[in-house]
């Protein structure tokens, strides 16, 4: 899904979260950055994307535990010393407190967070959330994975189906 107000880039979609007998599979992310340039080609700071899959396997309702899952977004940046922040969307839940997958009208909630507790909701700096935001401090390619840690609360009563939403990822540098 791509979202018209975004400047020289794409967007990243979560989504096809399938339920069966209880089951949820995958919750697949692709990606995308919103760029924002100066310089010269040879010279600017500038970076590209990759999602990993991002799967939440096998979802068991009445398991007193969360169902937890970590996925990837990788950010390789060129060019001269530069910065980048990272920022995800609310969804289809319209809000960070608590993300929701939707099967019809039938939600299933999760949230998505920037670090390994799931005590930091990754969103757009409203809300509670939190950005992320990296540097690269010296001329030529830089890396960075930025881990995404997934989480389906314990014990939802929740029906089999495919449930889906989605996230706009948004790479500003």
């Amino acid at each position: 899904m791509t979202r018209a107000n975004v400047q020289r880039g794409v967007t990243w979609r979560i989504g096809r979260n399938f339920v069966r007998s209880y089951r949820v599979p995958s919750l697949a992310l692709l990606a995308a950055a919103l760029c924002l340039l100066s310089g010269t080609a040879e010279a600017q700071f500038r970076c590209r994307v990759t999602v990993n899959p991002f799967a939440f396997g096998t979802y068991a309702p009445g398991n007193p535990a969360p169902h937890d899952v970590t996925g990837n977004i990788d950010v390789r940046c060129m060019g001269q010393p530069g910065f980048f922040t990272a920022t995800l969307s609310t969804g289809s839940s319209g809000g960070f407190a608590q993300r929701q997958m939707l099967s019809g009208a039938t939600p299933m909630a999760y949230n998505l967070f920037i670090n390994p507790a799931r005590t930091l909701v990754w969103g757009d700096g409203t809300g509670g959330s939190l950005i992320v935001s990296r540097s690269k401090p010296r001329p030529g390619r830089q890396d960075f994975p930025l881990p995404v840690y997934g989480r389906i609360p314990a014990t939802q009563s929740v029906s089999p189906g495919l449930y889906t939403d989605d996230i706009v990822v948004t790479i500003v540098f």
